[in-house]
């Protein structure tokens, strides 16, 4: 049975940890952007795409299989935490592999005016990224949300942390961003390993061909919706670089930075609601459950971008200077798509956890086609902002199709789903209690 009170406690948590991440991720975005330029920044994130296509393109939707398994109480934690750290070191080297592979034949091609050095430093990400996604999410198959949101806080310290050291003490220039990235999941790793441990009761260090078997099955159709999804958010920086410039990438990657902010309140209560929906047996709390929760995510998202739309010029030139100004007007278009896409991470979370990732798969899967070849057409003819637009209406289009579906499998009015109620006023009312009780036993 879903506890609304529980919930509605793990969400806040999870939200109030999600704001002081985007705070840290934003103190880093500044510091590179300010100390780098737009053709600095524009080199660093197209140098961290690799190892980040690579990651997503080889986990196998493995973090999201192993909370659905321990969730179900299929597998026990510690034979997850063996698994798991099996999968990471086999995962790890075919990445860097293929890695090395693109680097050396094809990052003229499809990273041009990156510099290789930066490209192979990247590839160092790849072990502990990954061991990174796929222990910590044991955490949430035990619904252990403080402590998953607390090992995520801390990779966030600790980068911000060191890339102030590296960059502001030492001078160093895009390789040292790439060497705090990698130190921050270095260090975060260590900690999260005995965390694990703990909680699991040890770990079953073997090869058990009947969970990987398992876990792949369930975990492939979750890992194309993953890959779809990535190719959505980033492969217009791709684009961007192939029919622009890094310069022009910069510029976008931090109106994409900002807008992506936005999505903290609906990734927030994403990451509880899949736990919560996989363990639930009632299947009249089930249906009435995530639409209040989506119509409301919606409801305070759209407060959120109203206000980021009016101050949209000063917080870009507050934060990253008026060097950037070429970054305000994709900003404020990609704001638009941030509240869409608000909408479907709750949806596509609840359809997920009911054993139904194939939908979310051709939905995503038609939304990065349309993305790709709107911003072909787009970016030569208006450049990054073609490409905000490009996003926007492949943003509506996974929207609207995803909640027309859902709305029929689940047997709720599209109005129920989207649309805020006077009665709603209740979810808030329990935030309320939540933070009351909270300052009482503190």
């Amino acid at each position: 049975m879903i506890q609304m009170g529980r919930f509605t406690k793990d969400a806040l948590i999870t939200f109030i940890t999600r704001v002081l991440m985007v705070i840290l991720g934003l103190g880093v975005s500044i510091i590179i952007a300010r100390f780098l330029g737009p053709k600095g920044q524009g080199i660093y994130s197209l140098a961290i795409l690799l190892p980040s296509l690579l990651i997503i393109f080889t986990n196998f939707g493995i973090d999201s299989a192993s909370i659905y398994f321990i969730g179900k109480k299929k597998y026990s934690p510690r034979e997850v935490f063996g698994g798991n750290i099996i999968f990471t070191v086999l995962l790890s080297v075919s990445a860097i592999l293929i890695g090395l592979i693109i680097i050396f034949f094809l990052s003229d091609r499809f990273f041009q005016g990156v510099e290789k050095i930066y490209l192979f430093l990247a590839l160092s990400l790849i072990p502990f990224t990954l061991f990174f996604n796929f222990i910590s999410h044991i955490l949430l198959g035990l619904q252990k949300i403080k402590k998953y949101n607390i090992v995520f806080f801390l990779q966030s310290f600790f980068f911000l942390t060191l890339v102030g050291i590296l960059l502001l003490g030492l001078r160093f220039e895009i390789e040292a961003v790439i060497l705090a990235q990698v130190a921050s999941y270095f260090l975060v790793g260590i900690i999260l390993f005995f965390i694990i441990k703990k909680e699991a009761g040890g770990l079953i260090f073997k090869i058990n061909k009947r969970y990987f078997k398992n876990i792949l099955s369930y975990g492939f159709k979750v890992y194309l919706t993953n890959t779809f999804n990535f190719l959505h958010y980033r492969i217009d920086q791709f684009l961007i670089n192939i029919f622009l410039n890094p310069i022009a990438v910069g510029f976008y990657y931090v109106a994409a930075r900002l807008s992506e902010a936005v999505w903290l309140f609906s990734s927030s209560v994403g990451t509880v609601l899949f736990p919560k929906i996989v363990s639930e047996t009632d299947q009249k709390r089930l249906k009435e459950f995530t639409p209040l929760v989506c119509r409301n995510v919606v409801f305070v998202t759209l407060l959120i971008v109203i206000l980021l739309l009016i101050f949209s010029h000063w917080i870009i030139v507050l934060f990253y200077s008026e060097e950037f100004l070429e970054s305000v007007k994709p900003f404020q278009i990609l704001l638009i798509g941030s509240l869409l896409i608000a909408e479907w991470r709750i949806l596509a979370n609840d359809l997920t956890a009911r054993g139904k990732p194939m939908i979310n798969n051709y939905i995503t899967g038609f939304s990065v086609i349309l993305n790709i070849i709107l911003n072909i057409i787009f970016i030569p003819k208006w450049g990054i902002i073609g490409a905000a637009w490009a996003t926007v209406i492949s943003y509506s289009a996974v929207a609207v199709i995803t909640t027309i579906i859902y709305s029929k499998i689940s047997g709720n009015s599209i109005k129920d789903i989207i649309i805020f109620k006077k009665v709603d006023l209740n979810f808030y009312k329990n935030i309320l209690s939540g933070i009351r009780k909270s300052r009482k036993l503190s």
